[in-house]
């Protein structure tokens, strides 16, 4: 264009953005029938734009798509969808003119246009065209146009065999290159390029894989002026005729040529291919003559930079991610949400983790915490959150002050460069291969957004609002990576490495559905609808029925690719050990070679494999871990027990602890250690059984408060439990705001409902079974001094002497009948254990509440109880023998012992605590893993690491 139509050459071209919005611009003012539903969502454009792109390069203009569609709906009930995939492809080239752009289609055919007009300005450049294996009717024409009407010399070189199975998806494209080629030269077979102990078993891969096919190929006629090279494109020499033809497999074996690797996972195949680059590395091959080729770079890009970084690897690896997987796109979007409304809290926090966004990234974890423990889900209560802690955000603001419109791009494209520049300001930095993906991050944000203010200047573009604006960003395809060069491994797909050589190739990801690919659906004309409309309209599309030919040739093109060394890598599970079907390609290949020859000499690496063998071991550093798996196996030890001075002598220096501290400490010590004195933060909201618990005992105590002043007794009686209910309902409604038992309103609701009838049962339950004890004390506290929750103090702490011990707690409810008390403690669960268990599992929180009701209230125990809130049974713990029937039918008859039983169990209580706050104060932290959890097990394995037996 530039010879012939300078003008033409200057005219402003559609990006791949700019036609997704054109496409979507068209869809929506179009009035679409068939089509109207599936137009709203979230991919149509996209998908309507390759089509449309398709039909540009099959040289498909809007009436010639109608004329076509029109005869093959004819009028029946496919009407309707024909006329509208007419109206979307016209509607797109209006929009097109209207935005004043050319795609690069119309591009290429106003070219050729002008260079029929104006042959002679293209001058007497030969053209010689390579790499190519299949050509558009675009591309053919702009073949034919050169070599017919400017007169140039074309050469094709094409990649193409009679016969072989291998090149029939180069067949069509040879056969129109013949009918306008006046000459085809058939290049003759060489083994010049081959590595001379790696020539045999190369040139029998490429003389032989897939055989020969069942119809011969057409061989095409002369035409004009272009030339057709036919590549014949491995060894043939007079030793080895049995290579060159026939399928009786040859007794040459795959030597150190030819190389199977298989692999239990990805990261296990990754693995292997690092350590055969690194070898051929070492044996002085230029990593620029090295090829790893993967059919999706993009699935095996995270896995590749871990593992070659690791391994001291140079590579490249050039891939294209959505601008939303990016770390500064991904804060873009964040921000733009947060400032249309729509926003969560994990936006809020993902803008915050911008890189250079703060100057101190802690802070987004701490509000992460805070939001999660609260269980805050909206941007706008996370921002009041951390508004009141830090700094305001103006910044959201200001975005949603300019409402849409071209002002929202200027403040967002202000807003990105802060973004991108925050971490380097005035540092003169030299940004690293890793940060210049923000770079190309920051160029590819800045033309989109050129995009969409060029087309909404035309009227053609989206609306511009916050939420559509994201919404559009989140796919700009960002291109990443390091470009190839003779001093990095090339990691790339088999189009990109199929026009060159390499001393190593290594194939991976030989897996069914993976190499080859399955066939993607065409969602708006299927390969059978293509057939009828070429029958009925005359309109021949592209067909993707041969897509298997198609992988054939570029696994092909791959295996072709070596000189040295072919290295072939599949998985024969995934990462959860689960069986993956191998590539049929293999099979192919093996077919070559005498039988188990590949396998019988293929590298392994199983799920198990956690090191290398020492002797294989790729790196220094894998060597080493390799030593030390073969070296005694010795395991982790757990806590030996507390041995900084200044800690011991605080433990040592202790006298106040609560019921539950020494319970902890007496189950197991690594438990005490990580829950009452490193404390860590919390990332999620407090468990639902914790703050139904914290509910239940703040519901209990106002609906007996509350009774006992509306009727002068606290006790739940047949009489007054309709009562009871009623205030147990009004009290549910009053505190519920304050123990949200989940932030998810569906189960909130489930939550509290179910809740509301285990109280209701359980006051039911009290009512029947009777009794002369009266509810006197309720969360009554002791020791606890201004931790009561800004109430009164409470009783002082119990003091046991001599053993230097003074207690806390609150008891939940102490009944009264005379001078006797009856201690009851509500649990959330199911399960509750009567005295007989109480030694074996270290329990002591009823006979440390007995002893407080004794000494601080001077009242005599007649027992204790844990009264379960969610389960069905009766009440268990310890009650005397003299005071059953006093206490009612809650009770469980194998917890009634006599007097002086029960003070047995007082009085060994008290020295267990003596025993258990003497190990504590000693920092004697033992794990005990087997009574760490209620379920048994290791509730911190992380930190104790103390291996059941």
């Amino acid at each position: 264009a530039t010879r012939v139509d300078p003008e033409l050459a200057a005219a402003p071209r559609a990006t791949p953005l700019a036609r997704e919005l054109l496409v979507a611009w068209a869809v929506r003012h179009t009035s679409l029938r068939a089509l109207g539903s599936s137009a709203r969502g979230p991919g149509f454009a996209r998908a309507a734009s390759r089509f449309v792109a398709e039909l540009g390069g099959a040289m498909v203009d809007p009436p010639r798509l109608r004329r076509a569609l029109v005869a093959w709906a004819g009028d029946g009930p496919r009407r309707s969808y024909a006329e509208d995939l007419a109206n979307v492809y016209d509607a797109y080239g209006g929009a097109l003119a209207r935005a004043g752009l050319v795609d690069d289609e119309l591009f290429a055919r106003r070219s050729l246009d002008a260079l029929r007009r104006e042959p002679r300005g293209f001058g007497a450049s030969p053209v010689f065209v390579y790499g190519f294996d299949d050509f558009t009717s675009l591309e053919l024409d702009a073949l034919e146009t050169l070599a017919h009407r400017v007169g140039a010399e074309v050469t094709v070189s094409l990649p193409f065999e009679r016969g072989r199975l291998a090149f029939r998806a180069t067949a069509s494209a040879f056969a129109l290159l013949s009918e306008l080629a006046e000459e085809h030269v058939e290049l003759s077979a060489s083994s010049a390029h081959y590595a001379l102990e790696a020539r045999m078993a190369l040139s029998l891969v490429e003389r032989r894989l897939f055989g020969t096919a069942t119809t011969t190929e057409p061989a095409g006629t002369a035409g004009a002026s272009i030339a057709v090279a036919s590549e014949v494109t491995a060894a043939g020499f007079a030793t080895d005729g049995a290579i060159l033809s026939g399928s009786v497999k040859t007794a040459l074996g795959p030597g150190d040529a030819v190389r199977l690797h298989l692999a239990g996972g990805q990261r296990a195949e990754v693995e292997l291919s690092g350590a055969e680059v690194l070898n051929a590395l070492r044996t002085g091959v230029s990593p620029g003559e090295v090829a790893v080729v993967v059919r999706d770079p993009a699935g095996y890009a995270s896995l590749l930079e871990e593992v070659y970084e690791a391994y001291g690897i140079p590579f490249s690896l050039e891939r294209t991610v959505p601008l939303g997987h990016t770390a500064l796109g991904h804060g873009l979007l964040s921000l733009l949400r947060c400032a249309s409304g729509a926003g969560s809290a994990d936006d809020l926090v993902a803008y915050l983790r911008t890189p250079g966004r703060l100057h101190s990234p802690h802070l987004a974890d701490e509000l992460e915490a805070e939001l999660r423990r609260a269980g805050i889900e909206s941007a706008g209560a996370a921002r009041e959150l951390w508004e009141e802690r830090r700094w305001p955000l103006a910044e959201i603001d200001r975005l949603r002050a300019v409402g849409g419109g071209p002002r929202l791009l200027e403040e967002l494209d202000g807003r990105l460069e802060r973004l991108f520049t925050g971490p380097y300001t005035r540092r003169a930095h030299l940004l690293s291969s890793r940060e210049a993906e923000d770079a190309a991050v920051l160029r590819t944000a800045r033309a989109a957004l050129a995009d969409v203010a060029a087309l909404a200047s035309c009227g053609v573009g989206r609306p511009l609002e916050p939420d559509a604006l994201a919404e559009l960003l989140a796919g700009a395809p960002v291109r990443l990576g390091d470009p190839p060069s003779s001093e990095r491994v090339r990691v790339a797909a088999p189009e990109a490495i199929r026009a060159r050589r390499f001393a190593v190739v290594l194939v991976l990801g030989l897996q069914e559905g993976e190499f080859p690919r399955r066939p993607a659906p065409e969602p708006f004309l299927s390969d059978e609808l293509r057939r009828e409309v070429s029958v009925a309209g005359g309109l021949a599309l592209p067909v993707r029925e041969d897509e298997l030919d198609r992988e054939r040739l570029l696994f092909y093109a791959c295996v072709s690719r070596a000189e040295r060394r072919l290295v072939l890598s599949s998985r024969v599970t995934d990462e959860e050990g689960a069986p993956q079907a191998p590539s049929s390609f293999l099979d192919d290949v093996r077919e070559l070679f005498p039988a188990d020859a590949l396998d019988t000499a293929a590298a392994r690496r199983t799920l198990a494999d956690l090191t290398w063998a020492p002797e294989r071991a790729p790196t220094e550093r894998e060597h080493e871990r390799a030593l030390a798996a073969r070296g005694p196996r010795r395991g982790p030890s757990g806590p030996a027990g507390l041995s900084a001075a200044t800690l011991l002598a605080e433990l040592a220096a202790r006298r106040d602890f609560s019921a539950r501290e020494l319970e902890s400490f007496a189950g197991c010590g690594v438990r005490w250690l990580v829950e009452k004195l490193v404390r860590p933060t919390a990332l999620e909201p407090d468990p639902e059984a914790l703050v139904r618990g914290r509910y239940a005992h703040d519901v209990l105590r106002l609906t007996l408060e509350r009774l006992r002043r509306r009727t002068g007794s606290a006790r739940v009686t047949p009489a007054t439990l309709a009562e009871a209910e009623t205030i147990l309902r009004e009290a549910l409604e009053e505190v519920g705001e304050e123990h949200r038992i989940s932030p998810r309103a569906a189960r909130l609701r489930a939550a509290r409902s179910r809740l509301e009838r285990d109280l209701l049962r359980h006051l039911r339950r009290e009512a029947a079974a009777g009794g002369s004890f009266e509810p006197r004390h309720l969360e009554l506290a002791f020791g606890l001094g201004a931790e009561n929750d800004g109430e009164d103090e409470g009783l002082a702490p119990l003091e046991l002497e001599p053993e230097g011990v003074r207690l806390r707690g609150r008891i939940d409810r102490v009944d009264t009948l005379g001078d006797r008390a009856l201690v009851r403690d509500y649990k959330a669960g199911a399960r509750v254990t009567g005295v007989a268990a109480w030694e074996a599992d270290d329990d002591l929180q009823l006979s440390i509440y007995m002893l407080a009701v004794r000494e601080l209230l001077g009242l005599d125990p007649a027992g204790g109880l844990y009264v379960s809130l969610a389960g069905k049974g009766p009440a268990r713990g310890v009650v005397r023998d003299d005071e059953a029937e006093a206490v009612g039918a809650l009770v469980s008859r194998s917890d009634v012992r006599d007097e002086g039983s029960v003070e047995a169990v007082l009085a060994a209580a008290r020295a267990r605590v003596g025993e258990v706050a003497a190990r504590l104060r000693s920092g004697d932290v033992a794990p005990c893993p087997e009574r760490c959890s209620p379920a048994g097990g290791c509730r911190y394995p992380s930190i104790c690491r103390e291996e059941q037996a």
